[in-house]
C-alpha cells in the first residue's frame, strides 16, 4: 500500500509516497535504515528551492521529523494508554506532543526498549532557525 510521506530534515522538508510493508509508519521507519520515496519533492528550508525526482532512496537517519497519517494500525492490537506531554530536541527543531504510554510504564523509557522511532500525537515542531510561522502541525511518527 502506497501512503503519503510528509518528512523533515535538517535543512529540508520531504513529501512524496512509500510503499508500506506493514501495519503503521512508525513500525516501518523502525525496522529499516533505507527506504525508497516515490514522487519525491525535496523543498531547501533556508532559501525555498525545490528539487523532484520520480524516486530516490532515504536514509532514516537522516530525518528528523515525520509527519504521519492513515493507516494508525490494527484497531485489534490497540491497547489503553495515557498521554504524557513530553518536549524533545530534534536535530534543529524542538517538538512538543503527546507519547502514549501504558499508565504503568515510565514513557520517556519506551524509545529505549522498544523502537527506534518514537510515535507523539498531537505534535508541533519548529525549526530553531526559522519562524514560528514556519512550524508545521501533525501526528509524528
Amino acid at each position: 500500500m502506497h501512503v503519503p510521506l510528509r518528512a523533515y530534515a535538517e535543512d529540508c522538508s520531504i513529501t512524496g509516497e512509500v510503499a508500506l510493508s506493514g501495519d503503521r509508519l512508525s513500525d516501518f521507519l523502525s525496522a529499516t535504515t533505507e527506504f525508497e520515496v516515490m514522487n519525491l519533492s525535496c523543498r531547501a528550508l533556508d532559501d525555498g528551492r525545490v528539487v523532484d525526482a520520480l524516486f530516490a532512496p532515504v536514509l532514516r537517519d537522516d530525518l528528523c521529523l515525520v509527519i504521519a497519517g492513515e493507516p494508525r494500525g490494527r484497531e485489534d492490537l490497540r491497547i489503553w494508554t495515557r498521554q504524557y506531554a513530553v518536549v524533545a530536541r530534534v536535530g534543529p527543531y524542538t517538538v512538543r506532543g503527546d507519547v502514549h504510554a501504558p499508565p504503568t510504564i515510565d514513557p520517556l523509557r519506551l524509545p529505549a526498549r522498544r523502537a527506534i522511532v518514537a510515535a507523539l500525537a498531537r505534535a508541533r515542531g519548529e525549526h530553531v532557525a526559522i519562524p514560528a510561522s514556519a512550524a508545521t502541525r501533525g501526528a509524528t511518527a
